[in-house]
């Protein structure tokens, strides 16, 4: 299973690297385009905007595994260890709602922007809202994976609760 995780971690960087890459390597030659040359390139701001997207919505679900979200950690610091793991649990439970809600309703959303076309990328706008639920199942899979962990490593009774300072992909 751990080696699943791996390529599946390796995946999602991949894809969060080209569309980061994609929106910013398009951005500059729009820039050149238009000022240098003169002229404009027509598609560029649709496909900017549909990788910025799906940047910010993976980015988000990676950020998951590799503990990268902003918290507020001093009631955390301050309660009892067998306290805090049902807190925590709470915590993916609260945020595992979210990421199926991004799922149903990303679905939901892009089924019904079947009938819409985007105007210069001529996408059905199916395609370009397709990144909420995939990142939303993303999300739920690395919330998963780390409330599992917590559970029975970090946060189980008789352990030191020594959680990962640095971040990086878990179980």
């Amino acid at each position: 299973m751990k080696k699943f995780f791996e390529y599946y971690d390796k995946v999602i960087r991949i894809l969060l690297i080209a569309a980061t890459a994609g929106f910013v390597t398009i951005c500059i030659a729009q820039v050149f385009v238009r000022f240098v040359l003169g002229g404009s390139i027509v598609w560029a701001q649709e496909m900017c905007n549909l990788l910025f997207y799906t940047a910010i919505f993976l980015g988000a679900a990676a950020c998951v595994t590799e503990r990268r979200h902003i918290t507020i950690d001093l009631v955390l610091q301050k309660l009892p260890r067998p306290v805090l793991r049902w807190w925590m649990m709470a915590i993916y439970a609260l945020e595992l709602f979210f990421a199926l809600f991004l799922v149903v309703y990303g679905y939901k959303l892009a089924v019904a922007g079947v009938v819409q076309i985007s105007s210069t990328l001529n996408l059905s706008f199916r395609v370009i809202y397709a990144a909420i639920p995939f990142s939303g199942l993303v999300m739920a899979i690395n919330i998963i994976r780390i409330a599992i962990k917590d559970f029975t490593v970090i946060y189980a009774p008789g352990s030191t609760g020594e959680q990962p300072d640095n971040g990086g992909p878990i179980l």
